[in-house]
C-alpha cells in the first residue's frame, strides 16, 4: 500500500508526508539530540516492540518517535512503562532503528542498572524506611483491611480500608513514590524492575508487638504502579460463629447444618462481604481429630491448626477444578473449595457431595437464591443442583455503631414507613476519640439463609428463577438481608443509614 500510495519516495520523504497529513509532528533524528532523562523511563525492549525512541521530556509529557504513532496500544504501553503522557511524532523506521542502536548500547544497560541501584539506595534510606513502617502500623493501629498507594500527576495518594470504607490519608509528595513502592516491592521480595505488568509478593513482619502478614499487589497505570496491600492480623485468630452477628434461630440452623455428614453448603456474597471468615468459622467449629478436612483456597489467609490448606497456583496448573479432583482422592470427610467459578468445578463438588462428603464453597451472586439458578447457568443439570446443595448462605458486612458516641434521632415519617419500621428509638453515627472519629467500630454480618425444602428443591428441578425461589422460601419463614439487617437497626446495632449503603448497593 504504501509503495502504491507514495510512489518512488525514500522512508524519511512518506513519514514527513504521512505527518502532513495526519497531523502528528516529524522528527528529524538525524539532527535531534535525545535526553538521558527520556531514554531511562523506556527499556529497550518496548523500543523494539513498537519501534519507538523516546526523545525529550517537557512538562510532564514525554515525545516519542514513532514510526507509527496510530498505534494506540503502543501509546498506551508506553505511556505505562515511562509514568508519563506520552506525545508520539512520526519518523523513518530505519532512523529510529539506528538511533535505537545508537542510544541503548552505549546508555541502555548502564543506565538500567545504575537505576536500579539508585532506586534500591533510595528505598534503603532512613525517612523511606520509616515513612513506609509508619504507613503500615498507621493502618493496623487503625484496624485496617487494605492500604492502597494510588499514583496521581503531582502526589502519592495513600488511603485505608477500614471496615468496608476507603478512608483518605495525608498525601505522600511525588518525589518519594519510587521509592516509597520499591521499598514495599523490596520488602515482598519483587521485582523492583518490573514495572510494566502487575505482580503479587507477601511478607510477614511484626507491627506493634503484633504479627501480620501483607499481601501486596501492583498494577501499572498512566502514572505509575498502584500498589494494594492486604494486611491479615494473625494476633486475631479465626472467629468463632457466635461472633459473626448471627440471629439466634440462623445460628442454630447453621451449626446443625455443617454437622451433617454430607450435601453442599455455600456462603454467596459480593468481594468483601465476609464469606471467607464465614467458612474459616465453620470449619473450626467441627474441626476434630475425627475428621479429615482439607481446603482449596485463593489465597489461603488464615492457618487452621490439623486442617490441610492448600493454595492455587495457576502458573503451576493447580486450579479449583484440577485441585478438587485430587483432594477427593485424599479421603477426606469435609471439602472447603474456595469459590465454584465454574461447570467443571462445580460438578466434581456436586459428586463428592453425592458420595458422601460435606463441601463449603462461595459463589458471588447478590442473594442466596440466585446461587442455585447461577449454577444452573454454568451448566449443570437442576436435578443435581437440588439434590445436593443443602444450605446457602447469603451475607453482607454492615459497621456497627460506637457505643460510645451513637446518638439518639428520629427519622422522618417517610423513611420509616418505607422500610416498613414502626416508630421507636433510632441511633445514628457521631464520632468520637474512641472510633477515630467515625462513629462505627468493627462490622457484624447480616444474614438469609436458604436451607431448601422438598417443595423448593422440586422448583429447582424445573428451573424455576430466583424470584419465584425467594418467594418460596420468605413464604416458608427466611428472613431477607433487608429483614436481618432492620433488626440491627433495631436494636441500636447499626444505623439506617448503613444498612441502606450495604443494601441497596448489592
Amino acid at each position: 500500500m504504501i509503495n502504491s500510495e507514495h510512489g518512488n519516495k525514500n522512508e524519511d520523504e512518506i513519514a514527513r508526508d504521512l505527518s502532513a497529513r495526519t497531523g502528528f509532528a516529524y522528527v528529524d533524528l538525524a539532527e535531534m539530540t535525545v535526553e538521558p532523562k527520556a531514554i531511562e523511563l523506556v527499556p529497550l525492549e518496548t523500543c523494539d516492540k513498537f519501534d519507538a525512541l523516546p526523545l525529550y521530556i517537557v512538562h510532564d509529557k514525554l515525545t516519542v518517535a514513532m514510526a507509527n504513532p496510530l498505534d494506540t496500544e503502543a501509546v498506551a504501553e508506553l505511556q505505562s512503562v515511562s509514568g508519563l503522557k506520552v506525545r508520539p511524532a512520526f519518523s523513518a523506521l530505519s532512523a529510529i532503528k539506528s538511533a535505537i542502536n545508537k542510544y541503548y548500547p552505549s546508555l541502555g544497560k548502564e543506565i538500567a542498572e545504575d537505576s536500579m541501584v539508585s532506586l534500591r539506595q533510595s528505598a534503603s534510606l532512613a525517612p523511606v524506611v520509616e515513612m513506609v513502617e509508619n504507613i503500615i502500623a498507621k493502618a493496623v493501629e487503625l484496624d485496617s483491611s487494605d492500604i492502597h498507594l494510588e499514583p496521581e500527576k503531582s502526589h502519592l495518594n495513600c488511603r485505608y480500608r477500614i471496615d468496608g470504607i476507603l478512608h483518605s490519608m495525608p498525601r505522600i509528595p511525588l518525589e518519594y513514590q519510587a521509592a516509597v513502592i520499591s521499598r514495599v516491592k523490596i520488602m515482598a521480595n519483587m521485582d523492583i524492575a518490573e514495572k510494566r505488568l502487575p505482580q503479587d509478593g507477601r511478607l510477614r513482619m511484626p507491627v506493634a508487638r503484633r504479627e501480620v502478614d501483607l499481601r501486596i499487589s501492583t498494577f501499572p497505570t498512566i502514572y505509575g504502579e498502584n500498589l494494594v496491600i492486604r494486611i491479615l492480623d494473625h494476633s486475631r485468630g479465626v472467629l468463632k460463629l457466635s461472633q459473626l452477628g448471627f440471629s439466634k434461630h440462623i445460628l442454630a440452623r447453621f451449626s446443625d447444618l455443617i454437622r451433617r455428614p454430607h450435601g453442599i453448603i455455600l456462603v454467596t456474597g459480593p468481594t468483601g462481604s465476609g464469606k471467607t471468615t464465614t467458612l474459616y468459622a465453620a470449619l473450626s467449629e467441627i474441626n476434630t481429630t475425627e475428621k479429615n478436612i482439607i481446603t482449596l483456597e485463593d489465597p489461603v489467609e488464615y492457618e487452621i491448626p490439623m486442617v490441610r490448606q492448600s493454595q492455587v497456583n495457576l502458573k503451576a496448573g493447580l486450579t479449583f477444578s484440577s485441585g478438587l479432583r485430587s483432594i477427593v482422592r485424599q479421603d477426606p470427610d469435609v471439602i472447603m473449595i474456595g469459590e465454584i467459578r465454574d461447570k467443571e468445578t462445580a460438578d466434581i463438588a456436586i459428586h463428592a457431595a453425592l458420595t458422601g462428603h460435606l463441601v463449603f464453597s462461595t459463589l458471588h451472586t447478590n442473594d442466596a437464591p440466585s446461587a442455585v439458578t447461577r449454577l444452573i447457568d454454568m451448566g449443570v443439570e437442576p436435578f443435581l443442583v437440588a439434590s445436593s446443595v443443602i444450605g446457602i448462605l447469603a451475607q453482607r458486612l454492615v459497621r456497627t455503631l460506637c457505643a460510645s458516641c451513637k446518638k439518639e434521632y428520629t427519622p422522618s415519617k417517610e423513611l420509616l414507613a418505607r422500610l416498613g419500621l414502626a416508630k421507636s428509638v433510632f441511633y445514628k453515627e457521631t464520632g468520637c476519640k474512641k472510633c477515630k472519629g467515625l462513629g462505627y467500630a468493627r462490622r457484624s454480618g447480616i444474614f438469609e439463609f436458604l436451607i431448601p425444602d422438598d417443595r423448593i428443591k422440586g422448583m429447582i428441578g424445573e428451573k424455576l428463577s430466583a424470584t419465584v425461589l425467594r418467594e418460596a422460601a420468605v413464604k416458608n419463614g427466611m428472613k431477607t438481608l433487608r429483614d436481618s439487617g432492620l433488626e440491627k437497626v433495631a436494636s441500636g446495632i447499626t444505623s439506617i443509614s448503613e444498612l441502606l449503603r450495604v443494601t441497596e448497593e448489592g
